[in-house]
């Protein structure tokens, strides 16, 4: 996406009648915006690809400037805020920004006014920016925090969810709750385990797959939904998983940390496998992950191969580096483990967003990617059209699903 030198023609509009009609075009233009949705998607003549999308935000006397934040990869900001400072709407507190924008990509934004223009965005997307009021379309992050919302725009020619929605009469597979303690972790963790449709704890034993971030897998990415399809739909065979929740130690559980995996593979599912008919057969386990998540599966399937035979990673954070290591070669850390060990038997599905950062995110999945396949592992790197949000993860779990486990 890139600002625009092509002016909205709402905007162009909204000009004319404020200079006409004064502030009662203001309250109409917002009264419409609400009932419409915000952003303001438009066409642009002979363009077949991109559109123009026109963001407003709503300031009030003190607000000075306002800096709109695309969750579009940090590396796009550096050096570079005068492409995403909004401009005022004439003397008005209305402020707009308007972008060309590919038709095919769906991501989060935000609002941050009276932004200082700083690097600190951690303070800047825990504490100062602001979702669209004006929008539909809203992430909440969190249940215990419901304040906490993204906005998010869907380009019309995005790619239709499939298998991560409802579909209507598909067969509902069951969910179980439980809260797991052990002594070598400092939390509870709630755990809920699904079992297919038709699930028999007599016969052969099922394939299952183990999730980190359980509760974004099941709240935010339809995980339920898109296994009960799946299975109706024979793409998989039917299986059972495994959703572990995060805790507030989540930083420090999910950075390769050796404690947890021993956990995870020694307790956890030796625990599970007393109540649930499941195999023993890595070839047929999953363990999966999104971004720290995302990590920690390749960890897993690096540690115990005897437990996992297959990684799915969702644009895993492979930027990680534990204190005192330097890159050899250019590699991440994760890529030298494999390197250093033999061939196991593993495969590998990994994915990333075209909008995510470049040197976190899309550069170390691809010296992954590499340097799996220099050692001869089966590995699928697909890309989607978004970024490092929830967007896009609910229905590229079901193509990591399809590829590792598929029916063919």
């Amino acid at each position: 996406m890139k600002k625009s030198k092509l002016k909205s023609n709402s905007i162009y509009q909204l000009e004319e009648k404020i200079k006409k009609y004064g502030n009662s075009a203001i309250e109409e233009f917002l009264s419409n915006l609400k009932k419409s949705g915000a952003p303001i998607i438009e066409d642009i003549e002979n363009d077949c690809e991109n559109n123009l999308v026109t963001f407003i935000y709503e300031g009030n006397k003190e607000c000075a400037s306002v800096l709109f934040v695309p969750d579009i990869g940090l590396d796009r900001f550096k050096d570079n805020y005068k492409d995403f400072k909004m401009e005022r709407l004439m003397e008005t507190d209305l402020w707009y920004i308007t972008y060309e924008v590919k038709n095919n990509l769906r991501f989060v934004y935000y609002f941050s006014p009276n932004d200082p223009l700083d690097d600190n965005w951690n303070d800047r997307f825990c504490s100062r920016v602001k979702y669209d009021i004006y929008c539909k379309n809203l992430l909440i992050f969190s249940e215990e925090s419901p304040e906490e919302k993204g906005s998010y725009v869907i380009m019309p020619k995005s790619q239709e969810d499939i298998w991560s929605k409802e579909i209507k009469g598909v067969p509902k597979g069951n969910l179980e709750e439980y809260k797991f303690k052990s002594e070598n972790l400092a939390d509870k963790h709630r755990i809920r385990v699904y079992t297919p449709y038709g699930y028999n704890k007599y016969e052969k034993p099922y394939g299952f797959m183990v999730l980190n971030d359980g509760d974004d897998y099941i709240r935010l990415l339809s995980a339920i939904e898109t296994l009960n399809n799946l299975i109706a739909f024979k793409k998989i065979a039917p299986i059972v998983a495994i959703f572990i929740d995060s805790t507030e130690n989540r930083g420090k559980e999910l950075k390769c940390n050796d404690s947890f995996c021993r956990v995870v593979a020694k307790e956890i599912i030796p625990w599970v496998r007393q109540s649930y008919n499941i195999t023993e057969r890595p070839e047929d386990a999953i363990i999966c992950g999104l971004s720290l998540g995302g990590l920690t599966a390749a960890y897993l399937g690096l540690k115990y191969p005897d437990t996992f035979g297959n990684v799915l990673s969702q644009s895993g954070y492979f930027c990680y580096e534990p204190e005192g290591y330097s890159s050899i070669n250019g590699d991440c850390w994760i890529s030298t483990k494999f390197k250093e060990t033999n061939k196991l038997s593993l495969k590998f599905y990994l994915d990333m967003g075209v909008l995510e950062t470049k040197y976190k995110i899309i550069d170390p999945n691809i010296n992954l990617r590499d340097v799996l396949m220099d050692k001869g592992y089966n590995v699928d790197l697909q890309w989607f059209n978004g970024g490092h949000d929830y967007l896009s993860w609910g229905e590229t779990l079901a193509n990591g699903l399809i590829s590792l486990v598929g029916i063919k």
